[in-house]
């Protein structure tokens, strides 16, 4: 069966969200029927304080991934080691699929999880480095990430490539919406998350069709590191809960009736991001225990973002390393190389880029924030605010 793109093939629903038992795959449908509810319910019009926390521990509004049940006990912490969790994983998709394509940008995710295949000895896989045609493909900074990125990875893949069949496409383009095919998508509330999918007037899931970089004779997958565990504390406890904001909607330029897996939360082996979560865990208070701080919710969070100083540290006990120093950085995310990659295209001033932000802006004015209640929005950045999955327990603060 053949689908438009890989992202409207129904297998590869992996996330909704959930409002009162009511399945969304959009945060702006979402929120605007919570909203509806609210309003019917006689909640003053006013913000609130994290209004969207208040909705998730009532079980009103909630984020939902395959692969992660909370009714489970996370306490208890997976036997195996993280290298025999992923041997695990690799097995099961070698098992179940003929062809494997791995999105791979030889960050601590995607070159993790290459480099467990090249350890088992799997053949055929194909490493898929990818651009957008409209404005990533033409700027200095990317070009440069290729040419740094691609030297390395058939260095450190020789062996694979030349005696199990691995294939690299790197720097592949691939072609994004165009102003009328992202207007129409943002009235049909098409994606997950307003931030990634379209505040990102050329985000990943906006794919035309113009371009499909892959066809799988067989059954194939489309693989992504999707996503570190994120942590936060309740009640002194560290437990795992992940924002719907934190996942993007994937790229779909590959063959459509490919499956999507996300490498680290899936079905096939949950313990996988019970580890993780356990790993990071426990890394987090040593280092609370070693500066000689409490843990709060605002520490926490701050420590799992890419800006923290203890990034790599937690990065390494999750077992994760990239490709290179530069490549196990957080500067393809917020860091110098980004500014410049980001400053470079819009010099470009590419006409559909410039009006899809144009309709972008002007949509959330008139038709989100008049929509959605305005304790779930920051008006101030235009974007709806983060819709969270129950927490699940996994150590105590203290030993």
């Amino acid at each position: 069966m053949t689908f438009e793109s890989l992202n409207k093939n129904p297998i590869n629903r992996l996330t909704h969200i959930e409002v009162n038992g009511r399945r969304f795959h959009s945060d702006i449908q979402a929120l605007t029927h919570i909203t509806q509810e609210l309003v019917r319910n006689d909640t003053p019009n006013r913000p609130k304080l994290d209004l969207a926390g208040y909705l998730a521990r009532k079980g009103a509004l909630e984020f939902h991934m395959a692969g992660v049940d909370p009714t489970q006990d996370w306490t208890q912490e997976p036997e195996a080691t993280l290298e025999q969790l992923r041997d695990q994983m690799c097995a099961a998709l070698e098992q179940r699929y003929d062809q494997i394509y791995l999105a791979y940008s030889g960050g601590t995710d995607s070159d993790t999880i290459a480099d467990a295949f090249r350890r088992r000895g799997t053949k055929g896989i194909t490493l898929v480095n990818v651009a957008n045609a409209t404005v990533q493909k033409r700027t200095e900074a990317r070009t440069w990430l290729a040419q740094h990125t691609g030297e390395a990875v058939r260095v450190k893949y020789a062996d694979a490539i030349a005696n199990l069949g691995w294939k690299v496409l790197m720097f592949e383009a691939w072609q994004p919406y165009d102003t009328q095919q992202y207007e129409k998508s943002l009235l049909e509330n098409e994606f997950m998350s307003w931030d990634n999918d379209y505040n990102n007037p050329n985000a990943w899931a906006q794919n035309s069709g113009d371009i499909t970089l892959t066809r799988a004779q067989g059954r194939s997958c489309w693989i992504l590191g999707l996503e570190k565990p994120h942590l936060t504390v309740e009640n002194g406890w560290y437990s795992f809960q992940m924002h719907h904001n934190l996942f993007d909607t994937p790229l779909s330029c590959v063959d459509p009736n490919s499956e999507l897996i996300y490498f680290w939360l899936n079905d096939l082996v949950p313990d996988l991001i019970k580890k993780m979560a356990h790993a990071k865990a426990t890394e987090m208070r040593k280092i609370f225990q070693q500066e000689g701080q409490a843990p709060d919710k605002q520490k926490v969070n701050s420590m799992n973002h890419w800006s923290s100083k203890h990034y790599h540290r937690l990065n390494r006990a999750m077992g994760l390393g990239g490709l290179t120093n530069f490549l196990m950085t957080p500067e393809t995310k917020g860091g110098t190389w980004r500014s410049t990659d980001i400053k470079q295209q819009n010099e470009l001033k590419e006409k559909h880029t410039l009006n899809k932000r144009l309709i972008r802006d002007r949509y959330f004015d008139e038709v989100i924030s008049k929509t959605v209640h305005h304790g779930l929005l920051d008006l101030t950045h235009r974007k709806p605010i983060g819709i969270v999955s129950k927490s699940i327990r996994l150590i105590p603060t203290q030993e």
